[in-house]
Protein backbone atom coordinates (compact mmCIF):
# COMPACT_ATOMS: atom_id res chain seq x y z
CA UNK A 1 0.00 0.00 0.00
CA UNK A 2 1.64 3.60 -1.24
CA UNK A 3 1.49 6.15 1.18
CA UNK A 4 -1.13 8.23 -0.64
CA UNK A 5 -3.56 4.72 -0.45
CA UNK A 6 -2.89 4.65 3.64
CA UNK A 7 -3.29 8.84 3.77
CA UNK A 8 -6.31 7.97 2.04
CA UNK A 9 -7.55 5.55 3.90
CA UNK A 10 -6.70 7.25 7.26
CA UNK A 11 -8.93 10.60 5.52
CA UNK A 12 -11.84 8.19 4.95
CA UNK A 13 -11.82 6.71 8.75
CA UNK A 14 -11.25 10.41 10.17
CA UNK A 15 -14.68 11.99 8.15
CA UNK A 16 -16.36 8.81 9.57
CA UNK A 17 -15.10 9.33 13.22
CA UNK A 18 -15.23 13.42 12.99
CA UNK A 19 -18.30 13.83 11.53
CA UNK A 20 -16.72 16.02 8.96
CA UNK A 21 -17.63 14.99 5.47
CA UNK A 22 -15.37 18.01 3.80
CA UNK A 23 -12.26 16.97 5.98
CA UNK A 24 -9.18 16.49 3.67
CA UNK A 25 -5.79 15.40 3.66
CA UNK A 26 -4.01 17.96 4.04
CA UNK A 27 -6.63 18.51 6.89
CA UNK A 28 -4.80 16.06 9.35
CA UNK A 29 -2.07 17.35 11.53
CA UNK A 30 -0.52 14.16 12.16
CA UNK A 31 -0.92 10.54 11.83
CA UNK A 32 0.81 8.01 13.57
CA UNK A 33 0.80 4.58 14.75
CA UNK A 34 1.89 5.79 18.36
CA UNK A 35 -0.35 7.50 20.39
CA UNK A 36 -0.38 11.37 20.09
CA UNK A 37 0.09 14.17 22.60
CA UNK A 38 -2.20 17.21 20.89
CA UNK A 39 -0.58 20.49 20.64
CA UNK A 40 -3.20 23.87 21.43
CA UNK A 41 -5.97 23.84 19.16
CA UNK A 42 -6.00 20.39 17.95
CA UNK A 43 -7.79 17.33 19.26
CA UNK A 44 -6.98 13.36 18.56
CA UNK A 45 -7.90 10.39 18.16
CA UNK A 46 -7.52 6.80 17.61
CA UNK A 47 -9.23 5.33 14.18
CA UNK A 48 -9.35 1.72 15.11
CA UNK A 49 -10.18 0.26 11.36
CA UNK A 50 -6.62 1.50 10.50
CA UNK A 51 -5.52 1.39 13.85
CA UNK A 52 -3.76 4.74 13.81
CA UNK A 53 -3.84 8.06 16.18
CA UNK A 54 -4.53 11.24 14.16
CA UNK A 55 -4.75 14.83 15.20
CA UNK A 56 -6.59 17.75 13.70
CA UNK A 57 -7.85 21.07 14.30
CA UNK A 58 -10.85 21.38 16.48
CA UNK A 59 -12.43 23.29 14.27
CA UNK A 60 -12.71 20.36 11.86
CA UNK A 61 -14.50 18.40 14.63
CA UNK A 62 -17.95 18.48 13.68
CA UNK A 63 -18.84 15.61 16.58
CA UNK A 64 -21.50 17.34 19.31
CA UNK A 65 -21.02 16.21 22.68
CA UNK A 66 -24.28 16.04 24.82
CA UNK A 67 -24.41 19.67 25.66
CA UNK A 68 -24.52 20.64 21.84
CA UNK A 69 -20.80 22.04 21.43
CA UNK A 70 -18.89 21.05 18.40
CA UNK A 71 -15.54 19.79 18.95
CA UNK A 72 -15.73 18.82 22.34
CA UNK A 73 -16.36 15.16 23.42
CA UNK A 74 -17.59 14.00 27.21
CA UNK A 75 -14.55 12.88 27.99
CA UNK A 76 -12.59 16.66 27.10
CA UNK A 77 -15.54 18.06 29.23
CA UNK A 78 -14.83 15.95 32.20
CA UNK A 79 -11.42 16.66 32.39
CA UNK A 80 -11.89 20.56 32.32
CA UNK A 81 -14.11 20.00 35.35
Amino acid sequence: MSIRALESAITSEARRHFNNRTLRVKDLQEWSTAPIKAQEGEVTALLPLNRVYVAIKAEHDKRLASDGVPGTTNDQQEKQR
